[in-house]
């Protein structure tokens, strides 16, 4: 899909050279036009392309935090959004008016007041932002309204940097050769042979239908099932621990599974712990043998780093987190974070030395990150009225769950403090919650204006909970565990794993 949409966005870019806009920009940047000299062109036009690209980012990955601010990124959205393609692809083809049409170029005063880089590169800016000049193609529209519908941030900034290449390639093709036979003659064609266009606008309307094909039939992101009967996934490069739903830790090293002599697995870089029924053992992760035991009575969530050894317990009282240093034997466990019910504290990662977990109360949720050598904790995600859970960590980036009453999501992110609409959707489906009909039986939904009714969130189905639980974060993939109650039967779990990366 990543594909598609950036080839989209890069010829609708070309298209757009062929505005009266466009024209300017060619003889505005030429060495025989205002430039006066190649030395004078060259940095122009890098500056001109800089400026596009920016402009292009701005627009598009804009639109696409709109949309995740609101909430899109469900496949309802992307099916609104591969409806518009389709029908701009529909426009394109048939060569349609443009409509809505901005009437407006860019202003011709500032390469006459302005060094013409500084010039340049304001004029990319606005033709990469594609809504403050002429539009020569639905396809601008329509990859405006796919932003917005798929709601990625990251895949909307990779649509405006398509999107600003493809406007600046024909300028910065064609000014340097302006001044020659060959340069006249292809800028001559522009002008005089509008079949140039048609074509354009013909490669548009095939884009747009790749992109509505693509968008309308597969999941932003898909994920697949890496082990059945699972839970509670631990990574690192090269190895894997989970629990079995038998309640059993295992240990994956390449096609070699060992069975562990405890629960709640975790690893670090050469060490894997578990819990036995009184302590927690950190062991070699080539012989199993122990380096470290903790008394630690009742702990169900492990976390693991070369230095740190965090555990949860719950009590009756409330939940609490423990930290030891495995750098210090000497020193004693001590409790860092404690939450009293109805509030909860959640599965604990490590990351260097802060401890990362999640705090739920009856009102919303963050995740907290506790700098263990100094305690000073900062809140990394917050959210009112939803429910950030189960965060993991590798190389500064982090993903968590998100429950709200309409979708649950697996979120991707940096390990800084942002707003969770910042972070990228890697993997949805329905909410734990079930909702009503909205009307009484033998009745149906009130209707009245255009927008009446409202739609209404996706439902599980009849007699299935679907939970998002605990993840784990590696270089290139995110793991999440997702439970499944259907009436009558045992629960089931499942470690998914989904790509961390845009799909391609």
């Amino acid at each position: 899909m990543l594909t598609v949409l950036v080839a989209a966005a890069v010829v609708a870019g070309i298209t757009g050279a062929w505005s009266p806009c466009g024209f300017s920009m060619v003889d505005t940047l030429a060495p025989d036009g205002y430039a006066g000299r190649l030395g004078v062109t060259l940095p122009a036009c890098a500056t001109f392309t800089l400026g596009a690209l920016a402009g292009g980012v701005a627009t598009f990955g804009g639109l696409a935090l709109l949309g995740s601010a609101v909430g899109a990124g469900t496949p309802a959205s992307a099916t609104v959004g591969a409806a518009i393609a389709l029908a701009a692809a529909l426009g394109e083809a048939r060569g349609a008016r443009i409509v809505p049409q901005v009437r407006r170029q860019v202003p011709e005063s500032w390469r006459r007041r302005m060094p013409l880089p500084l010039a340049a590169g304001l004029y990319g800016v606005l033709l990469g932002l594609g809504f403050t000049t002429f539009i020569l193609s639905f396809a601008v529209w329509a990859l405006a309204a796919l932003s917005v519908a798929l709601g990625d941030p990251a895949l909307g900034a990779l649509i405006g940097l398509g999107f600003g290449a493809g406007r600046a390639l024909p300028v910065i093709a064609l000014a340097p050769a302006a001044g020659t036979h060959r340069g006249a003659a292809a800028h001559a064609a522009m002008a005089e042979h509008p079949t140039i266009l048609r074509r354009l606008r013909a490669a548009d309307a095939l884009a747009l239908l790749l992109c509505a094909l693509v968008v309308g039939t597969t999941e932003a992101h898909a994920a697949d099932v890496l082990a059945r009967g699972a839970l509670n996934p631990s990574v690192i490069p090269g190895a894997a621990a989970w629990d079995l739903t038998s309640g059993q830790g295992v240990l994956i090293r390449g096609a070699a599974t060992t069975t562990l002599p405890g629960r709640y697995p975790a690893l670090a870089p050469g060490l894997v712990a578990w819990r036995e029924p009184d302590r927690i053992v950190v062991a070699a992760i080539d012989t199993l043998a122990p380096v470290s035991t903790v008394a630690a009575g009742g702990a169900d969530a492990l976390a693991l780093s070369p230095r740190w050894l965090a555990w949860r317990v719950r009590a009756p009282s409330g939940d609490e987190l423990f930290a030891y240093d495995l750098a210090a034997p000497a020193n004693p466990a001590r409790m860092v974070a404690a939450e009293a019910v109805p509030g909860e504290l959640g599965r604990p990662a490590l990351a260097g030395d802060e401890l990362l977990f999640h705090v739920a109360t009856g009102t919303g949720s963050r995740i907290e990150a506790l700098a263990l050598l100094t305690n000073q904790r900062r809140v990394v995600r917050s959210e009112r009225r939803a429910l950030l859970t189960n965060p993991s960590t590798f190389g500064g980036a982090l993903v968590y769950v998100r429950s709200t009453s309409r979708r649950q999501q697996l979120r991707f992110g940096t390990l800084t403090r942002r707003p969770v609409p910042g972070d990228r959707v890697l993997y949805g489906t329905v909410p734990t919650g079930r909702r009503d009909a909205n009307h009484e039986r033998g009745r149906r939904r009130h209707r009245e204006g255009p927008k009446s009714p409202q739609p209404l969130s996706p439902r599980p189905k009849p007699g299935v909970a679907t939970t998002l639980w605990t993840t784990a974060l590696d270089a290139t993939t995110a793991y999440v565990t997702r439970l499944v109650k259907r009436t009558g039967r045992p629960l089931e779990a499942e470690i998914l794993r989904v790509s961390r990366q845009p799909r391609g």
